[in-house]
């Protein structure tokens, strides 16, 4: 009998777990239009159990924000240059590993409940939640084999045996990581897990949220241990801690200008086929930037639908994302325009735009000014010249009309005057007395 319980007890806390697990991940879910429906969450409560805290509401108790933020950046990088879908592919070594380049395709059926409670309400409390996890994974920043070296100096040739034992180390931790992947349900659901907290992340640096302007730190490795082939540094360009947002974009955005998982330059970006900016401009007007200010819409980033700017080759055009092409500016919807509002109307025209005069106006040869056209007056007073009709001959001139329009040729039969005089003589006469009354 005390087995029975035991064993009940059980199943209703394991039911209880599943129920609230589907509650949560019922918050959020995409449409027919593969648009994210970000529901309104239930108000955070903060509550504290054996020193972990599962709801955060005092911001300014986040302190450490500096280290949190590289240990985040560290652990989604990792899953930037090396994760492949585990939804759908279970060969690690055949499976494509590209985000780097786009986000996952076709976006994840519904975010990651955790991470969109925490991350959808703020900032800081979105770092204080991702930390939290962050730190309890099997590799972090501090045990990555380049790391311990930029931190204990060590020379390659001189500390040599200290670093493979680290090395070593590191990659024990790499591989309970991609297996156990502790503190998830497994890899399945880190990878949800990472993916929607890039996307927050990215949505956050895209928003230039001041604490991500620098990270202060080495952003140039892929968070995989050390590097066989590039070790500590691998000098990419896009890793410039110096340059504002260029650490955070790089290691939680994919890059749709330059879709490459190391570059030693950005010139080998520019002059690449898969540079959007490359087909239709010649060599040095293929620069393609990422301005963030207009990538700032969370499902835009989720569905991979990214602003990039590109230089086009004839003026008075601009790049459009949308199309993949330049296109012309209109400048008279955008009020690129000086014409003169009340004598000159804006026509666009392929790369540029005319001013041309309004009704009643006409440019002046001289002064090249719209002014008031002399034809004008002329049809003015065209129409006012006295009328001469009286309203007897007008009426005779209706009546005329009238017969010549009812009397015309049928395809089937003619009819008569007369009979035609009959049916609508009584017309004629209410037509004629209206005339007459005006």
């Amino acid at each position: 009998m005390y087995h029975f319980i035991l064993v009940f007890i059980n199943v209703v806390m394991t039911f209880r777990v599943i129920v609230g697990y589907y509650e949560e991940y019922s918050d959020v879910d995409v449409d027919q239009e593969r648009r994210y429906l970000r529901k309104v969450s239930q108000p955070l409560k903060t509550t504290t159990t054996a020193g972990h805290t599962t709801g955060m509401s005092n911001e300014s108790a986040f302190t450490q924000i500096g280290d949190a933020l590289k240990d985040i950046a560290y652990y989604l990088r990792a899953h930037k240059f090396n994760e492949y879908d585990r939804r759908y592919e279970a060969d690690a070594e055949t499976a494509a590993k590209e985000y780097f380049k786009i986000f996952p395709k076709p976006p994840l059926r519904s975010l990651h409940w955790e991470v969109h409670k925490f991350c959808e309400v703020s900032f800081m409390i979105c770092i204080e939640y991702l930390s939290q996890r962050v730190k309890a994974t099997a590799l972090k920043r501090a045990d990555d084999t380049a790391v311990v070296i930029q931190e204990q100096q060590w020379d390659s040739e001189q500390n040599s045996k200290q670093i493979d034992a680290v090395e070593r180390e590191c990659r024990i931790m790499l591989k309970t990581d991609n297996t156990i992947a502790d503190p998830f349900q497994g890899p399945i659901e880190r990878f949800q897990w990472r993916t929607t907290a890039s996307y927050y992340m990215c949505w956050y640096t895209m928003k230039e949220i001041p604490q991500l302007k620098q990270l202060k730190e080495n952003c140039d490795n892929v968070a995989y241990c050390l590097d066989p082939k590039y070790g500590v540094h691998n000098f990419d360009p896009r890793a410039d801690d110096g340059v504002p947002y260029a650490c955070a974009l790089y290691s939680f955005c994919p890059d749709p200008c330059c879709p490459y998982k190391h570059l030693n330059s950005l010139e080998e970006c520019w002059e690449s086929p898969d540079n959007p900016c490359f087909v239709g401009n010649s060599a040095g007007r293929r620069i393609c930037s990422l301005n963030r200010s207009q990538n700032t819409d969370f499902r835009d980033i989720v569905l991979n639908r990214w602003n990039v700017t590109c230089k086009c080759p004839n003026t008075g055009y601009e790049w459009d994302s949308k199309y993949g092409m330049c296109v012309d500016i209109d400048e008279c919807l955008g009020g690129l325009h000086g014409c003169d509002p009340k004598r000159e109307a804006c026509v666009n025209l392929p790369g540029s735009f005319q001013c041309a005069c309004r009704w009643g106006y006409a440019r002046n040869s001289v002064n090249t000014l719209c002014e008031p056209s002399p034809a004008l007056e002329v049809i003015r007073l065209h129409d006012e010249k006295p009328k001469t009709k009286t309203k007897g001959r007008k009426a005779s001139s209706l009546v005329k009309k009238v017969f010549k329009i009812l009397s015309r040729k049928n395809k089937s039969k003619r009819i008569t005057s007369s009979l035609l005089f009959t049916l609508f003589s009584p017309l004629i006469s209410i037509c004629i007395e209206f005339r007459q009354t005006r």
